[in-house]
């Protein structure tokens, strides 16, 4: 072994000792700390941090400086192999390390809106994520995608649907502002949160997001969301409003935006859960603007009143003295004959089933009136008005264009010996008796039941059957819904 004596020594000495302030120099460079302004006056919280996070032994090592004061709210500083310690009065002492402290860093420090550290880094997460708590907000990191800051509304919202644990997952990336009309955006690893000053901060996910995007974004038609998105619809539908308008989705026919005229319109008719269902486009106006729907298209023309157009496999037209048939001429498609009345087609096939069963069962049902046309409605409202007077004839008839007999889609019955024909005893004859057990079976409704005429504005009529379908009509028996009106969710409709 070399023998170096008291000089040799003194030199190496001398060298550790440099080599060592050479390290520390290098590293505050490296973290970006100030130089310092004051000596550190802590009260001894920092050493007390550092002995409670191990010492030299822990993860935070050796110091590399004496640490110092100065900075934001008088708070002070002292950093180590394997990170720092913040301490103010506000927040106490703290230490920050590894990535969580690299973007702590490129943020500002406690001179950023996230200000100082109130805890540690806490591991252990979904995902082997970890966090750390700051004055202004939060740092998550994650192995996926490095520390990302989370603060204000947006982690208001976050928190409020379960963190990373919730819908919306991690962040992935920062806070994006300078947005449309002030705004803000964040991307999490399964949705987006935005945040507007006039509607909060509101989450889009999967298909609604994709379709807005398609809209423009917030830049858009729709503008921001202005509620966070509502399942539960029938069919299992959700929807999300935004400033211009709503998105509905249902698993089978995708998003689409509704709103202005053609949405008012669409509502009048229960939404999606009347006639005409979910839309299955959007708006297009070359020329008059139309907007399909799963039952029918939808039409705003600003020279002509809004109609629609129900396709002829839809037996789903909701009339009443509030919702006119369109045109108020209607003619119905395919119709038939069945006896000596006429039907659409597919009503007319399911109550002649139901008609062959009952004489089966030793049943007679017999035809009293079936379509009727624009010009047959004209001469029978008009012959009741005169004989009754209006008011009476608006309970026990309808109005021309207003009449489910028009639609193709109903039929009055009756016995083969007229027993009780059009009155309120039918219900308890053998054909009245059969329709109200089994006409459901066949896609019928007694579509004015007794009790009721508050809401379908017509007395009880126990043998005026409307086809609706054997889904809805099976819907509407096990939903207890009497009447369309409470099946499509419609307002009453006692008078015109």
């Amino acid at each position: 072994m070399a023998a170096y004596g008291i000089d040799g020594v003194i030199m190496r000495t001398i060298g550790r000792r440099l080599a060592t302030i050479v390290i520390a120099a290098t590293m505050i460079l490296l973290l970006g700390v100030a130089s310092p302004a004051t000596a550190l006056d802590d009260g001894g919280a920092i050493d007390a941090a550092y002995q409670r996070l191990g010492g030299s032994a822990g993860r935070l090592g050796q110091p590399l400086d004496a640490g110092w004061c100065g900075l934001k709210d008088n708070g002070c500083v002292r950093h180590y192999q394997g990170g720092s310690v913040h301490w103010s009065s506000a927040s106490g002492a703290h230490a920050a390390w590894g990535g969580i402290e690299t973007r702590w860093a490129g943020l500002g420090r406690e001179d950023g809106r996230l200000g100082y550290p109130l805890e540690e880094e806490q591991c252990g997460r979904a995902g082997s994520g970890c966090v750390q708590e700051f004055q202004g907000g939060s740092l998550y990191w994650t192995p996926s995608y490095g520390a990302v800051p989370v603060w204000g509304a947006i982690r208001a919202t976050w928190g409020s649907m379960g963190w990373e644990t919730g819908r919306l997952g991690y962040p992935t990336e920062g806070e994006r502002c300078a947005r449309a009309g002030n705004g803000c955006v964040q991307d999490f690893s399964n949705g987006t949160v935005y945040w507007s000053p006039d509607y909060g901060a509101h989450p889009v996910f999967a298909a609604f997001l994709s379709r807005w995007g398609t809209l423009g974004w917030e830049w858009g038609s729709l503008g921001y969301p202005t509620s966070d998105e509502r399942c539960g619809l029938r069919g299992s539908g959700c929807l999300q409003e935004f400033t211009g308008g709503t998105l509905y989705w249902s698993p089978s026919t995708g998003a689409h935006p509704v709103g202005g005229g053609i949405g008012s319109y669409w509502s009048r008719y229960g939404w999606e859960n009347g006639p005409f269902g979910y839309p299955t486009s959007g708006e297009s106006c070359s020329g008059p603007c139309t907007q399909d729907f799963w039952g029918g298209r939808i039409t705003w023309d600003p020279s002509a009143p809004m109609s629609y157009t129900l396709w002829d496999w839809n037996p789903l037209v909701a009339v009443s003295k509030r919702l006119p048939l369109s045109p108020q001429s209607y003619v119905p498609p395919s119709l038939v004959g069945i006896g000596s009345q006429q039907m659409r087609s597919d009503a007319a096939s399911a109550l002649q089933r139901m008609i062959d069963d009952a004489a089966s069962a030793g049943i007679s049902i017999t035809l009293v009136s079936g379509y009727r046309s624009y010009d047959e409605q004209v001469s029978l409202y008009s012959s009741y008005a005169a004989q009754y007077g209006q008011a009476y004839a608006d309970t026990v008839s309808a109005r021309p264009g207003y009449s489910e007999h028009q639609s193709g889609l109903a039929m009055d019955i009756g016995n083969p010996d007229a027993a009780c024909a059009l009155q309120s005893c039918f219900e308890s004859t053998p054909a009245g008796s059969y329709a109200a057990a089994n006409a459901w079976r066949y896609g019928f409704i007694i579509r004015y039941p007794g009790g009721y005429q508050d809401i379908t504005g017509y007395s009880y009529e126990p043998w005026h059957l409307r086809y609706i379908g054997p889904d809805a009509a099976a819907q509407m028996r096990s939903w207890g819904a009497p009447t369309l009106e409470q099946y499509f969710t419609l307002a009453a409709a006692p008078g015109y």
